[in-house]
């Protein structure tokens, strides 16, 4: 059975503050729900922009002449906002007349909203998960797990406490170099360079 996500985009204009309805792919059916970031296509050139699941149906929109988009990726491994949080939203959004996407956004942590990436952890080396993607290590990046399609397995071993997922933020500060220039000339030796 297809399951359908209603996403709001991370486009903050009058035009797109409403949920628009993704087809969830069978791969991610199992783990996606309410409150989670994904990664849809979206406007006429599918650029691929950031949303919020805020709701899931079994049941697709009744316009029969829509094509739906599926989801391109999830970004979580479980909701960064909960239910409370997304009625909280929708309060922001009525009475600070802001977009919904811009109070989601602000209920966000630092260190979701800067550069970062995710990594998994392993916390119980006793599953056989540890020999077959960890190899003697204790994290891996996220990246791989993905493009590997395991990220359900990963889901349910983070649910059992094998691993877990830890977010490393880069640094947003730049090394910058100062050419310092120091004389040889000094009080001392001036004299001998008087000509």
């Amino acid at each position: 059975m297809s399951k359908y996500a209603a996403v709001i985009v991370d486009v903050p204009t009058m035009q797109t503050d409403q949920p628009y309805t993704y087809r969830v792919p069978d791969k991610w059916q199992a783990i996606i729900a309410p409150g989670m970031r994904v990664e849809v296509p979206f406007g006429d050139g599918n650029r691929h922009i950031q949303g919020f699941v805020m709701a899931l149906s079994d049941q697709a929109p009744t316009n029969q002449a829509l094509v739906l988009k599926e989801l391109t990726r999830v970004i979580d491994l479980a909701p960064v906002v909960n239910q409370e949080l997304l009625q909280l939203a929708d309060y922001m959004k009525d009475v600070t007349f802001s977009f919904k996407i811009t109070c989601l956004q602000t209920m966000l942590p630092a260190a979701m909203k800067a550069a970062y990436e995710k990594k998994f952890v392993l916390i119980d080396d006793s599953n056989d998960v540890s020999e077959t993607y960890f190899q003697n290590q204790k994290e891996i990046a996220w990246q791989v797990v993905e493009d590997a399609g395991e990220l359900p397995r990963f889901q349910r071993l983070r649910a059992a406490g094998v691993v877990d997922v830890r977010y490393v933020v880069k640094e947003k500060t730049k090394k910058k170099m100062v050419r310092h220039v120091t004389s040889l000339i000094t009080e001392a030796n001036f004299s001998d360079f008087k000509a």
